[in-house]
């Protein structure tokens, strides 16, 4: 199946956005060495088929999964599909996205949905190094999630980041004026198994549409898999139905 992610957003990153180029990124304390952003793991061929444009967003990365372009920018089209492609690994941050999407879309449920990260560079080949700084300049300053958000007027969004910087979160600034709405407050949690599952929801206006839905929620690593699939499948349904 076709991968749109290059087409879609190396314009966004490289030109109107000119990541690793403008001042903010410049000055990142990311490690040289890794100092390349990330382009959104998939935007599938279906995607902008479907109402409900489901967009899931990662924590960061690991290492360099993909090509580095001359820009910088890398890109993941060849690490994404084929049988050892990310999709297909066991992982709970692929595989429980892969359960929840198939239960949406069937077994080539890949070409619904676009994946990708919060954050666009990372600091590791392991576990999360990520700094504030980091955070702060690619979520507040630059808004890059906000841009690939918009760019594809994306509907429905689950932010797999619950624990990562939640109040860069706080702001919409694709939101309509005075119309976002919180459903959930930033600290509820939900029943998951035998844990709280951190569950922050809300929905605003934008310019593209009337019901932007967005769900903070705890990351899928280390939690029941078919509750936390459950859980995430039925309010991902309420849209579709």
């Amino acid at each position: 199946m076709p991968n749109s992610t290059v087409s879609i957003f190396a314009p966004l990153f490289e030109q109107k956005l000119a990541l690793l180029q403008n001042p903010i990124c410049q000055v990142c304390n990311v490690d040289s060495d890794l100092k390349h952003p990330l382009l959104p793991w998939i935007v599938g061929s279906k995607f902008h088929q479907t109402e409900e444009r489901v967009m899931f967003v990662g924590k960061p990365h690991r290492g360099i999964p993909g090509k580095i372009r001359s820009s910088g920018l890398i890109d993941p089209t060849d690490e994404i599909l084929g049988a050892d492609g990310l999709w297909n690994i066991h992982w709970p941050y692929w595989s429980y996205t892969r359960e929840i999407a198939e239960n949406l879309y069937g077994i080539d449920a890949v070409e619904y949905i676009c994946f990708s990260n919060l954050i666009k560079c990372t600091n590791t080949d392991g576990s999360d190094a990520t700094t504030r700084e980091m955070a702060f300049g690619c979520i507040s300053e630059l808004k890059v999630i906000w841009h690939e958000i918009e760019t594809i007027e994306c509907r429905t969004v689950v932010f797999y980041t619950y624990s990562l910087y939640p109040d860069l979160l706080q702001n919409i600034p694709i939101a309509l004026p005075d119309s976002i709405c919180e459903i959930t407050p930033h600290n509820h949690t939900v029943p998951c198994r035998n844990k709280r599952l951190g569950w922050w929801e809300r929905a605003c206006c934008t310019r593209w549409c009337d019901n932007l839905r967005l769900l903070v929620v705890g990351h899928p690593e280390r939690m029941g898999r078919p509750e936390y699939i459950q859980l995430l499948t039925d309010w991902l349904r309420i849209e579709i139905s």
